[in-house]
């Protein structure tokens, strides 16, 4: 490893504070969205709207100035296309995005859960009727969701909120370690 990517223990003790603060960030912003998680929602849908929309004109880009066959490049300009219509469709229409993506949550939870027994059944790991019993609740998840909708597309605001705040937590752990490192030494 070079010196300049080598990590220099005492400048990260030293960031300490910015680290805490940037966890006081994260914590606060993901209460702000447990508070309220309909707009909490409704932002991060947007938010994705944008960033499909985003990636849709890297895609074309890519598909124009990018090497490779023509087929290739055709492959993705077509994938940059779609990904740019979905994108604005998703942010000029924020609550059908909402449904759209509670049902994609939806469909990957009851896959998830059966394919989670699928493998408690046919592997049988150690603890497998752990296995079985988190199959069960993940797709009882799924179709609660899938039947709920549209009030269940809250929950997107509520994982964001509960994500953030988790995250700040973890930030303010990782900094209180640092301080408490730079005091010892």
């Amino acid at each position: 490893m070079s010196a300049v990517m080598a990590p220099d223990a005492g400048a990260s003790r030293a960031g300490w504070g910015w680290l805490f603060a940037f966890g006081v960030i994260l914590a606060v912003l993901g209460v702000i969205c447990l508070v309220n998680v309909v707009d909490a929602t409704l932002v991060t849908v947007a938010f994705v709207g944008l960033l499909l929309a985003l990636g849709g004109i890297v895609e074309i880009i890519s598909g124009f100035l990018g090497g490779g066959t023509g087929t290739r490049r055709l492959i993705h300009v077509v994938i940059g296309i779609l990904y740019l219509v979905v994108g604005i469709w998703v942010f000029a229409e924020p609550i059908k995005g909402v449904i759209t993506l509670t049902i994609l949550i939806a469909i990957m939870l009851i896959a998830e859960g059966i394919l989670r027994i699928w493998w408690a059944v046919t592997e049988a790991p150690d603890w497998r009727w752990l296995h079985v019993g988190l199959g069960i609740i993940t797709i009882l998840l799924g179709v609660w969701l899938w039947t709920g909708i549209p009030y269940s597309g809250i929950v997107i605001g509520f994982f964001v909120g509960l994500s953030l705040l988790m995250a700040g937590i973890a930030w303010m752990a990782l900094a209180w370690a640092l301080r408490s490192a730079e005091k010892s030494v």
